[in-house]
């Protein structure tokens, strides 16, 4: 019992240091303009060590070529969905042999498509397989549709000098969730007003217990200011530069598209969107979720070639977009306390000094083929590099895994598959999951081998 009053003044002491921010922010968002530069209080730093040999076999099993994949989804018997930008879905079925089977389970596009952008997002119900559950057959997807297609549900407080597309979020709902091919209906859940092409609605994903995490931007790429975007991110009357959370089937939201989950940090805060999990963010464009520690890995495109992964554990945090943009701002004494209460990245990739390029993707890796992952946060860069962060030592090591065996490759996302392995997205359309040395080639067709070594460097705090 103790314990349990303990933790409740935590999240008490913890929420109401939240909704102080978040206060604190919106009316610095309505008054506050400054041209100062970027100017972090706190970020993560990574310092390079002698790189030492570390034994990491793996080989990458092709699962399929598609057209422009973007992102990929699976359900609870190893079936993949691979999404493509023009709205196709590819089924990757495996079989007892060890190949698979890939199949078109659906085409989404259409007129009211912006094929400039096109869809971004995919994430499966946990219960898409259990009969009489709500989530039953259902699975989610982002598209972003022409400027005034449809009655938006959110439109930005600040930089909203025009629309210029819309994210939608749709629910697709099969009725034979084991068939090769999609045979159900659509319906429309959420539907945001984006005033640019960059910094929108750009990931999905699930916990367990079925409540549906999106990862939205600020709304543009733009300079802070009075009235940019990056103002919409401290306000917590803007659903823009947040993380949203919701029961996508249930329907006791303002528009009864879809449910308000009661541990939402912020849904008994007068004035504030019950929708809101975590705010302070400019352009989350990858998550995961961590079953085992209930946490949600949130990657994000900083500013100056800065890039971010923010761990968020009992939602209601401020990961600092654009207060600490503009410190310039504050005095000494607010300074201060906005570095006890801004949560400081997990990790900052420097892009500036050529350790990885920008990062596309983020998984806390929980599968079983490489037990010396497990817990650790996998990051991907576009340059074809993925970096392995170790949560779980006192002094924080970060891996470069070096990877021959896909020279040349550009990634475009990482994800986890269905079995909990990594899988890369390339720009070419190849799809690989990562696999044991010697486990994918007993496949018959022929594999291309994949040798990792590891390069050993610190994390320090900047």
């Amino acid at each position: 019992m103790t314990v349990f009053f303990v933790s409740l003044a935590r999240k008490i002491i913890f929420l109401t240091l939240s909704i102080g921010l978040g206060v604190a922010g919106f009316l610095v968002a309505q008054h506050w303009d400054t041209s100062s530069g970027p100017s972090n209080l706190s970020l993560a730093s990574t310092a390079q060590l002698p790189r030492t040999a570390m034994a990491f076999d793996a080989e990458p099993l092709l699962l399929t070529r598609a057209e422009s994949p973007v992102d990929l989804g699976g359900d609870a018997i190893g079936v993949t969905y691979i999404l493509e930008k023009g709205g196709d879905i590819l089924r990757v079925s495996p079989s007892i042999e060890g190949d698979s089977e890939v199949t078109e389970y659906t085409s989404l596009g259409g007129p009211k498509v912006d094929s400039t952008i096109g869809f971004s997002a995919i994430a499966f119900h946990p219960h898409f397989l259990v009969r009489g559950l709500p989530g039953y057959g259902k699975f989610y997807v982002v598209v972003a549709e022409k400027a005034r297609s449809g009655e938006a549900d959110f439109v930005p407080e600040f930089g909203n000098a025009g629309e210029h597309h819309q994210d939608v979020l749709y629910e697709l709902a099969t009725n034979s969730p084991l068939s090769a091919e999609f045979d159900g209906r659509k319906r429309e859940v959420m539907r945001f007003s984006q005033p640019g092409p960059a910094n929108n609605l750009r990931s999905l994903v699930f916990d367990l217990t079925g409540a549906l995490y999106l990862g939205v931007g600020d709304g543009a790429s733009e300079n802070v200011g009075r009235n940019s975007p990056s103002r919409n991110s401290s306000s917590l009357t803007s659903a823009f530069g947040k993380v949203l959370r919701i029961d996508p089937t249930a329907g006791n939201s303002k528009s009864g598209r879809y449910g308000i989950p009661d541990s939402n940090p912020f849904r008994l805060v007068s004035e504030a969107l019950p929708e809101l999990w975590a705010f302070g963010l400019r352009a989350p464009h990858s998550m995961s979720f961590d079953p085992f520690q209930r946490s949600l890995c949130i990657g994000e495109v900083g500013v100056s070639g800065i890039d971010e992964i923010n761990i968020s554990t009992f939602g209601g945090e401020h990961f600092g977009w654009d207060l600490t943009e503009n410190r310039n701002f504050f005095n000494a004494a607010l300074s201060s306390q906005l570095k006890e209460i801004v949560t400081s990245p997990l990790l900052s990739l420097d892009r500036n000094h050529g350790l990885a390029g920008r990062s596309i993707g983020n998984v806390i890796y929980r599968g079983e083929n490489f037990p010396s992952l497990a817990g650790r946060v996998i990051v991907a860069s576009d340059d074809g590099q993925l970096i392995a962060l170790d949560r779980n030592v006192d002094k924080e090591e970060l891996a470069v895994l070096e990877v021959s065996g896909l020279d040349g490759k550009e990634f475009t996302a990482l994800r986890t598959g269905p079995t909990g392995e990594l899988v890369v997205l390339c720009s070419d359309g190849s799809v690989f999951e990562m696999r044991k040395t010697g486990v994918a080639g007993s496949s018959k067709k022929k594999r291309k081998r994949l040798y990792c070594h590891v390069a050993q460097l610190v994390l320090t705090n900047g």
